[in-house]
C-alpha cells in the first residue's frame, strides 16, 4: 500500500464577500489520476455561481449542509441537499448556474472534477438521491461505471462513495477498479484511513492496494471517497 496526504492546510484557501473555498486540486495543473479538481465552497444565502460553460468534463457536486439550486442548458433544474448527488458530463459543451436555495443560511458543498472517458459526449445530467440512514455506519456508493446498487454512472470509470461514520464505527473501502485509487476526504469529524489520522479538511489518495481500513474517532466522522484510474499518475 501507498498513499499519499493532502492535509487541510495544504489546500489553495480563498475567502471572499459571499463565500470560502478550499482546493485540493487544481484541473489541467494538479491531479491525482483522473481526479483533478477538488473545491470545498461554503456560500452565503442568496449567493451563487453564475451561468457559465464548461466542455469536456465530468462534474460532481455533492453538498453537505444547506441546499443548492442547479440549471444547466440541457434543461435540467433541480434542488441538490445533503440527499443527492448531483454528476454532469460537459462533453461537447454545456452552461450551468449554482446558486445557494436559500436566501438567509449558508450551503456547503463539494464540486469535484474527473477527466471524461471519451471526448465530445452528448451533455448530460444526472442525479442520485438516497436517505441519510443508507450512509450512515456504512459505504454508499454513488456513482459506479456500472450502475451497481442502484448508482448512476458517469462518461468515467470512476466510483464515488459516501459514508458518515458514528463514534468507534469501523468500515473498510474495497476498490472496485484495477490498477485504481481511491481518494478519501474528511467533510467533518475525525477519522484514522489507512493509519493515518484525518481531520476535517483533511484527505488520503490510497493506492497499490486492494482495500483502506477506516476508523471513525469519538468525534464521528463524514467522509467522501472518489475512485479513479491511476495511469495519469500523481501530481500536487
Amino acid at each position: 500500500m501507498k498513499y499519499i496526504l493532502r492535509k487541510n492546510e495544504d489546500r489553495w484557501h480563498k475567502q471572499d464577500s459571499w463565500k470560502k473555498s478550499a482546493y485540493a486540486f487544481v484541473p489541467y495543473q494538479t491531479n491525482f489520476g483522473e481526479l483533478c479538481g477538488f473545491a470545498e465552497d461554503v456560500v452565503a444565502g442568496g449567493q451563487g455561481f453564475g451561468l457559465h460553460p464548461h466542455q469536456n468534463m465530468e462534474i460532481t457536486t455533492i453538498v453537505t449542509r444547506g441546499s443548492q439550486r442547479h440549471q444547466d442548458s440541457t434543461g435540467g433544474e433541480s434542488v441538490i441537499d445533503a440527499s443527492a448527488v448531483q454528476t454532469m458530463s460537459a462533453g461537447t459543451g454545456i452552461r450551468h448556474s449554482e446558486f445557494n436555495a436559500s436566501a438567509t443560511e449558508a450551503v456547503h458543498g463539494f464540486q469535484i472534477w474527473v477527466y471524461p472517458k471519451k471526448a465530445d459526449v452528448v451533455p448530460r445530467y444526472q442525479q442520485f438521491r438516497f436517505r441519510p440512514e443508507e450512509k450512515r455506519n456504512r459505504i454508499l456508493l454513488a456513482i459506479s461505471p456500472d450502475e451497481a446498487q442502484g448508482a448512476v454512472a458517469m462518461n468515467q470509470d470512476a466510483c464515488f462513495s459516501l459514508s458518515e461514520l458514528e463514534a468507534g464505527h469501523s468500515v473498510r473501502y474495497r476498490l472496485r477498479l484495477p490498477d485504481a485509487g481511491v481518494y478519501i476526504h474528511c467533510v467533518s469529524g475525525a477519522a484514522t484511513v489507512a493509519g493515518e489520522t484525518l481531520g476535517a479538511g483533511d484527505a488520503i489518495g490510497v493506492y497499490e492496494t486492494d482495500e483502506v481500513a477506516v476508523s471513525a474517532a469519538a468525534s464521528g466522522a463524514e467522509l467522501i471517497y472518489v475512485e479513479v484510474l491511476l495511469q495519469r499518475g500523481i501530481t500536487l
